[in-house]
């Protein structure tokens, strides 16, 4: 066999027969390449579950995804699993009071590769059962990270090509709901068949009842309470102050017995022109805010994050969803060049890309309403006056 054949057998990347040109692709295959050559080495092994007692969520990404993940943690639990989470620093904030989770590890996506290491000797210490990788997406550092953390056996979506994967979950459903991926995890390697599949939210007492006592000094003569976030985790998603400034002035003109609040980043907040009769709520983190959604009426979000707290607690949701793509052209040529055995024939990127009304849409029985911009738009561009329809549909 020669030397390039047993590259492809082995890695399944043909550094030699591709031309593309693209810089930022060209690199990912190298480290990806890499990667697979030097550590990807396994021979899969069959997990049992009779073994498995400490597990590792492997869950590098943001607020958002953690809220969806809460289901899982805590049907773990339930069935006598000691659960650890490794994520971003947000994320792990949200999970501080989770009474489901035995530890926490902080990911920092700006660890240089000796950063990164020193913090697989940590994880490697705790000698995990197992570890789920919970991210679809194909990051050189992430899969490194996920292959190394000395787990005895790893579970991944979409990760067939990687013999360090031991079991690979073929996801390919961009219809199904974001949490219909935790069911396939519990259906798929725990046979939990029948758990619930609610969002979780913990607090502490202090920063609840702090939270309530906000919203009942604005209950006066039975008003309802609107919550507006107008920020999300990137500022591309974010609304403009043109269309917070409309939607605020028509609830205060049209409606006599609500109190509008607003909810973000303090530095954000402080950036929003101050308005008689709407509220700006001072919070630290994301746990100060989770008692002011659990306790209004109404939730208007630009973020997924609040969509799912709101979600958590059965609220009345208005979720803004901006249909941009995220390069589209660098994350098909990542998904066709090196996992097309998981794709479908029919497959299309974009719909993996961004938001769209079954994976991200409030999963709540209260009344809902998901409102989009035009194809490849931002948020801040759809017209506030499809907005404000929007939430006089609810409130009404």
């Amino acid at each position: 066999m020669g030397f390039r054949c047993w590259l492809y057998n082995k890695t399944g990347i043909n550094l030699y027969k591709s031309k593309n040109k693209d810089k930022k692709f060209n690199q990912f295959k190298r480290q990806l390449f890499l990667i697979k050559l030097i550590f990807d080495w396994n021979i899969r092994k069959k997990i049992e579950l009779n073994k498995v007692k400490k597990i590792l969520l492997l869950r590098q990404d943001r607020i958002g995804d953690m809220i969806i993940t809460t289901p899982l943690i805590r049907n773990l639990h339930n069935n006598g699993y000691k659960v650890s989470v490794i994520s971003t620093k947000d994320s792990i904030e949200f999970i501080k009071s989770n009474p489901y989770i035995d530890k926490t590890f902080i990911w920092n996506w700006g660890w240089s590769y000796t950063e990164l290491f020193k913090k697989i000797l940590l994880i490697r210490k705790e000698k995990f059962d197992l570890a789920i990788d919970l991210r679809e997406q194909l990051e050189p550092k992430t899969i490194l990270f996920n292959i190394l953390t000395g787990s005895k056996r790893l579970v991944g979506f979409n990760k067939s090509n990687f013999f360090s994967f031991d079991v690979s979950i073929n996801y390919n459903n961009p219809k199904n709901h974001i949490t219909m991926k935790m069911k396939a995890i519990m259906d798929s390697v725990f046979n939990l068949n029948n758990d619930s599949l609610e969002y979780d939210a913990f607090v502490s007492k202090m920063i609840d009842e702090k939270g309530k006592n906000y919203i009942d000094n604005l209950r006066k003569n039975n008003k309802k309470i609107v919550v507006i976030n107008p920020f999300a985790s990137l500022r591309e998603r974010d609304m403009s102050l043109e269309q917070l400034a409309d939607i605020t002035k028509t609830l205060q003109s049209d409606y006599n017995n609500l109190e509008v609040v607003l909810i973000g980043e303090q530095s954000l907040l402080n950036t929003i022109p101050d308005t008689v009769g709407i509220h700006k709520y001072s919070s630290h983190s994301i746990l100060d805010v989770i008692p002011i959604i659990k306790y209004c009426d109404l939730v208007i979000s630009v973020d997924t994050a609040a969509v799912h707290l709101a979600s958590a607690f059965n609220k009345k949701i208005v979720g803004l969803y901006g249909l941009f793509f995220w390069d589209v052209r660098f994350q098909k040529l990542k998904w066709q060049y090196f996992n097309s055995s998981a794709l479908p024939k029919n497959f299309k990127i974009e719909n993996y890309l961004h938001f769209n009304e079954y994976a991200w849409s409030p999963k709540t029985s209260n009344k809902s309403i998901q409102i989009f911009s035009q194809q490849g738009e931002l948020i801040n561009t759809i017209p506030p006056r499809l907005i404000i329809e929007g939430i006089k549909n609810i409130l009404n």
